[in-house]
């Protein structure tokens, strides 16, 4: 018999590929997951994917965003601007706020993310991180889980 977290796995369904990520929908957990598939998603292709991502959360009642970062090995500060100020906004607008993310094993992207997070709250101190359930995960599993 398969384990509940293969069942939920492959529930998943895509719903979108580029070079250098892929969106998928897992309908019965109103999940979005966005899954980088290279080292590092050029800005341009990050936006782009992320719109797409804001129209299927908006056409399918998805309730929770995964984002699978396990495969970057560069961080982006701009990107993450613009994911935080702009796209999470106006998701949450929409009623968007569980988010579940899943880091590459690399200390150093995490240091940046972190002096990212820190800079982007001190130019930005209308934004705040309490509007958003964020929960940082080992495994698919988990965040589709949590």
């Amino acid at each position: 018999m398969a384990s509940s977290s293969v069942i939920l796995t492959h529930q998943l369904e895509e719903r979108y590929a580029s070079k250098h990520a892929t969106l998928s929908c897992h309908a019965e957990l109103q999940v979005l997951l966005c899954t980088a598939t290279a080292a590092y998603i050029p800005m341009a292709e990050f936006m782009d994917l992320f719109e797409k991502a804001g129209e299927l959360i908006a056409s399918n009642n998805l309730t929770k965003c995964i984002y699978d970062e396990r495969k970057l090995v560069a961080f982006h500060m701009p990107s993450m601007e613009w994911f935080y100020l702009v796209w999470m906004e106006r998701m949450y607008k929409k009623g968007l706020s569980t988010y579940r993310r899943l880091l590459p094993d690399d200390k150093y992207f995490e240091q940046q993310m972190n002096r990212g997070k820190k800079k982007l709250l001190q130019e930005n101190p209308w934004f705040t991180f309490d509007n958003y359930d964020i929960v940082y995960c080992r495994t698919l599993e988990e965040a589709l889980s949590r």
